[in-house]
C-alpha cells in the first residue's frame, strides 16, 4: 500500500530515501488520460494551458500549479477532494483519487509551477507564406532567364505578379498598422468581465473610470474602489472565489493590480478624455464599442488618424445645449439664421494638425 500521504503528513520529497513522484503519471491524470473518478472532468478541461478569445472563468493551469505548489500533500488532498465554495464543490464532486495518484498529480503541478507553461506551437502564418512566395518567385526568375524548364512564360509572369502583389499588400498593411492594436485582447491578471459589471449589474462607466470626465486619461479603479462591492461579494457566479480573492489580497496588502493597458495611442498623439466625454458629451461606446457585452475587453476600433478624422467630419456637436461652445458666436448666429443646421467637430478645428500633434 502507498504510504506517502496521511492526514497531517508533510511533503518529504527531496529527502534521502523519500519516494519521487512520477511526473508522467501526474500529467496523464491532469489531462484525464487516467480516470479521476466516474463522470469526473479532467483538470485540463477547466484549467487550460492556453487562453482563447472566449473567457475561461477557471484559473489557468499555471495559476493552479502555483497554488498547489504552496500546499503540503494533506492540504492538497483536502483542497481537491473536500473543496469549499459553490463552483469548486460542484466541479470536484465526482473526484476519487488514491493517495498515490494525488502524490503524482501534486508532483506534476509543482514541476509545472517551476518550469511554466511551454510556448504554444507555431502554425503556418503570413510570414511563412511571404517567404514561400519569395522562394517561388526566385525559382520562376531563374527558370525564366536560365534553366527554361517551363516553356510557357505566362506561368513565370503569373507567379511573379501574384507574389509581388501579396508581398506588397502585406508590407503595406504592416506599415499602416504600425502603432495600432486593433482587436487587441490581452490576458489580464484578474478575470474581470465588463459584461458582468457594466452589462448584468448596470454599473455606470464613470463609477470606475471617473477621471474620464475631468482628465486626460480615463483612469483605472483602485482595489479600494472594487472593495466597495467586494467587501460583501466574495463569490462570483462564474468564477467562484479565486478571482475575487486576488482583489481582496491586493487591497489588504496594499498592492497594485498590474492591469494590461489595451487602448494606447502613440506618444506623438495627444488625446484628452474630458474633451470628448465632458465637452463633447460622447458616449463611451463611440470609441470603445459595446463593452457591456464583452467578457474579455478588446480594442474595438483601430484608433487610426483616419478613423479619428472621419469621426470629426461626420459627428454632430451638441452645440446649442452646451455652454462649452458659447465662444463660437458666429456659428451660433449661422444656426439662428438658418445658414447651418448643425456643427461638425471638424467645423470648430478638431481636424487641425496642432490639436493632436502639438
Amino acid at each position: 500500500m502507498f504510504q506517502v500521504l496521511n492526514v497531517g503528513a508533510k511533503d518529504n520529497r527531496g529527502k534521502k530515501g523519500a519516494p519521487e513522484p512520477d511526473l508522467k503519471v501526474g500529467e496523464r491524470l491532469y489531462y484525464g488520460l487516467i480516470s479521476m473518478g466516474e463522470e469526473a472532468n479532467a483538470c485540463a478541461s477547466c484549467h487550460t494551458y492556453y487562453t482563447a478569445d472566449t473567457i475561461n472563468w477557471n484559473p489557468s493551469a499555471l495559476e493552479m500549479a502555483v497554488v498547489a505548489s504552496e500546499m503540503d500533500l494533506a492540504t492538497f488532498k483536502s483542497h481537491l477532494l473536500e473543496p469549499s465554495g459553490g463552483v469548486r464543490e460542484k466541479v470536484h464532486a465526482n473526484y476519487s483519487l488514491s493517495d498515490e495518484q494525488l502524490f503524482h498529480l501534486h508532483g506534476y503541478l509543482k514541476e509545472l509551477a517551476v518550469d511554466g507553461v511551454p510556448e504554444k506551437a507555431l502554425s503556418i502564418n503570413t510570414i511563412l507564406i511571404f517567404l514561400l512566395l519569395g522562394v517561388a518567385m526566385a525559382i520562376a526568375l531563374v527558370d525564366l532567364f536560365f534553366t527554361k524548364k517551363i516553356p510557357y512564360k505566362v506561368i513565370h509572369i503569373l507567379i511573379i505578379l501574384f507574389g509581388l502583389s501579396y508581398q506588397g499588400k502585406v508590407v503595406a498593411h504592416q506599415m499602416i498598422d504600425l502603432g495600432r492594436s486593433h482587436e487587441y485582447m490581452p490576458d489580464q491578471p484578474i478575470k474581470f468581465s465588463h459584461q458582468v459589471h457594466a452589462g448584468d449589474n448596470k454599473i455606470d462607466c464613470m463609477y470606475c473610470h471617473s477621471n474620464a470626465e475631468h482628465g486626460k486619461s480615463a483612469g483605472i479603479p483602485s482595489a479600494g474602489l472594487c472593495m466597495n462591492c467586494h467587501m460583501v461579494v466574495r463569490n462570483g457566479t462564474n468564477s467562484g472565489q479565486f478571482e475575487i480573492a486576488k482583489v481582496v489580497d491586493a487591497y489588504e496588502n496594499n498592492k497594485d493590480i498590474e492591469w494590461v493597458r489595451i487602448h494606447n495611442l502613440p506618444d506623438h498623439v495627444y488625446f484628452n478624455h474630458s474633451q470628448h466625454v465632458n465637452a463633447g458629451q460622447l458616449d463611451c461606446a463611440e470609441c470603445h464599442g459595446k463593452v457591456e457585452e464583452m467578457h474579455i475587453l478588446k480594442q474595438e476600433n483601430d484608433l487610426s488618424m483616419g478613423w479619428c478624422l472621419d469621426c470629426h467630419k461626420t459627428t454632430n456637436v451638441n452645440f446649442l445645449g452646451n455652454d462649452y461652445y458659447k465662444v463660437y458666436e458666429q456659428l451660433h448666429k449661422d444656426i439662428e439664421a438658418g445658414v447651418r443646421d448643425s456643427i461638425k467637430a471638424a467645423d470648430i478645428g478638431a481636424n487641425d494638425c496642432m490639436k493632436c500633434h502639438h
